[in-house]
């Protein structure tokens, strides 16, 4: 049974705007989609959108199953690109065995989800007991949707959440997390300097803040933060504005600092000489670090001495990577991914993911970052706090998951628990007793102008998807 319908609504849904936050219209073509073929719909206030299908001949007293995804997806791209995610359409563009976007990111994080969920919706021979595809929103930025969700309106009490990035893995728990925005204003003065450049840092690998966290790639936020530093010590530099990356939940790739100098050519001896340091310091997982220098235009207003110096020590001082770690399981236990740095006329906000499998250490990680960010001269907001998915110790579906994919592909799957974040902590604790599992076809670079998806590995998923639905 081959993935070409899949495939379709794939391209379909790709040409509209579904980045998180402006999701209504995804949302509303999704609705229309079911009414067109007679199917119940129900479309929150979130932009969720529920969709139920009787079962299929023979198939009416079997459980009902939930086909669980996201529809928004993560808005990246490279710099040189010029894309407007609010107005253009993702380019799928096939290259042999797999998909992948014209220099953004695809969004086969997750809206291969939705694809699937809308295959079976719109298959009049599938077979399957009563279905209902549950979409959410927002889930890239705290998982807004499913916090919002109506747990009442579900009615079945096994789900299959496809938002896992590896074939043969059947992932059944996860970390909670929780969205930190802090804010450390700043005043400024007149500058005293004339010669200004833009120092940028770029090339770095980036990833997804759960998934990448162990790979000790570099954050250009935290690079930046150094950086600057250093010039503010070495060259006496005066800061006119400084920014990087595009999401909390993405490890930032890019930076960038506007300053004024003193003298340019020292200044870019000293810059050349943070450049090899780094260089050597992730010589194991970057290897595309580029540090550039270029003139720029008199800046009038600078960050004065006393913000710039709060600004910067949140930033150096801010907890990163991986915090604690699970030895049983060999995994992170605790994270913080620094993810964006921006500015305006009035503060700089940093913002982080910070995600844990610990309940006491996601709360003592938040009270030392708020308390950082308190001596800086900050405040801090907590966004979109969810919870963890706890492992079970029986569960039906992942049992029957389990036995079904040996007997498909001769072979045991891993069966794991992770530390990005899953909307199935939020469902289980919205309705308990639901049953629940995460897998999903082998996507490449998530969260990355890289990403790119196999279309074999979506085609035997989708497969096992369909076969495993005639078995439960």
């Amino acid at each position: 049974m081959n993935c070409d319908k899949v495939l379709s609504f794939f391209e379909e849904i790709n040409k509209i705007p579904r980045g998180s936050g402006n999701e209504k219209q995804v949302s509303d073509f999704l609705v229309q989609f079911a009414k067109e073929r007679n199917l119940w719909v129900h479309q929150d206030k979130a932009n969720n959108v529920i969709i139920k299908k009787p079962a299929s001949k023979g198939y009416e007293n079997h459980k009902t199953v939930v086909i669980q995804g996201h529809m928004d997806m993560v808005l990246e791209k490279n710099e040189d690109v010029i894309h407007n995610f609010e107005t253009d359409p993702i380019k799928v563009i096939y290259d042999g065995d797999f998909i992948h976007a014209d220099g953004t990111t695809l969004g086969a994080d997750n809206g291969i989800a939705v694809a699937m969920g809308m295959a079976l919706l719109d298959d009049k021979d599938a077979i399957h007991p009563p279905l209902e595809v549950l979409i959410t929103t927002d889930e890239e930025v705290g998982m807004i949707g499913a916090s919002n969700l109506d747990g009442t309106l579900i009615d079945g009490r096994i789900l299959l959440n496809i938002d896992s990035e590896v074939e043969g893995i059947f992932t059944v728990g996860c970390a909670g997390g929780v969205k930190i925005d802090s804010k450390i204003p700043i005043e400024f003065k007149d500058s005293s300097l004339n010669n200004f450049v833009k120092v940028s840092i770029s090339g770095l690998e980036g990833g997804h803040s759960g998934i990448d966290i162990d790979k000790e790639r570099a954050n250009s936020n935290k690079l930046l933060g150094r950086l600057v530093e250093r010039l503010i010590s070495v060259e006496k530099i005066e800061v006119a504005s400084l920014s990087g990356g595009a999401k909390d939940n993405a490890i930032p790739r890019y930076a960038e600092v506007i300053c004024g100098c003193k003298d340019v050519e020292s200044l870019k001896t000293t810059v050349n000489i943070f450049f090899e340091e780094i260089k050597n310091e992730y010589i194991n997982s970057e290897s595309n670090i580029v540090v550039d220098v270029v003139e720029f235009d008199r800046v009038e207003k600078v960050i004065d001495d006393r913000s710039i110096q709060n600004v910067i020590s949140a930033i150096n001082l801010m907890p990163n990577g991986i915090q604690s770690s699970n030895v049983k399981l060999n995994m992170p236990e605790s994270s913080n991914n620094l993810g964006v740095v921006k500015m305006n006329e009035n503060y700089v906000s940093l913002v982080c993911a910070l995600r844990s499998a610990s309940i006491t250490k996601k709360a003592y990680l938040k009270d030392n970052i708020k308390r950082l960010i308190l001596m800086c001269g900050g405040s801090v907001e907590f966004i979109g706090e969810y919870p963890a998915w706890e492992y079970k110790p029986e569960s039906e579906i992942r049992d029957l998951y389990i036995s079904l994919y040996k007997e498909m592909y001769n072979k045991e799957p891993k069966v794991e628990t992770i530390h990005a974040g899953l909307e199935c902590g939020l469902i289980s604790e919205k309705i308990p007793d639901m049953d629940m599992v995460s897998f999903g076809p082998n996507l490449y670079d998530i969260h990355t102008p890289r990403e790119r998806a196999s279309i074999s590995s979506i085609e035997r998923v989708w497969n096992f998807l369909c076969e495993s639905l005639k078995r439960i």
